[in-house]
């Protein structure tokens, strides 16, 4: 029985994108907005399918959640225009900590240790 509730749910949240994408006008700002909405329900659900009903290792289970996690985030980010952003400021980060420093004097030894 869940698993025609679950079919319901997403036949509805697919004829409501339909339906916002084709016949409401909304501005181009907000349309990528919306449309992550919707992906993002249609991707916690199918989630949810996989982790409920196929049996697999909680390790392999665990892997496939933290990529899926990982890739609707790149996807929502794409969607509302920040990873342009995410990728230049991780890119400056990177080769800020990657830079070759400048030679600095060698360290001068404390008299009092050279007396020894």
């Amino acid at each position: 029985m869940p698993l025609l509730s679950f079919l319901v749910a997403l036949a509805a949240v697919i004829a409501v994108a339909v339906l916002i994408n084709s016949v409401v006008r909304l501005p181009d700002s907000i349309r990528p907005v919306v449309n992550a909405v919707f992906a993002l329900i249609v991707v916690g659900m199918g989630l949810w399918l996989i982790n409920t009903y196929l049996p697999m290792a909680e390790s392999i289970k665990t892997i496939l959640n933290i990529l899926v996690v990982v890739a609707t985030c790149v996807f929502v980010l794409q969607a509302v225009g920040l990873w342009d952003r995410v990728v230049a400021m991780s890119s400056s980060l990177w080769a800020r900590i990657t830079r070759p420093r400048p030679a600095t004097e060698a360290k001068k030894v404390p008299e009092s240790v050279e007396q020894h």
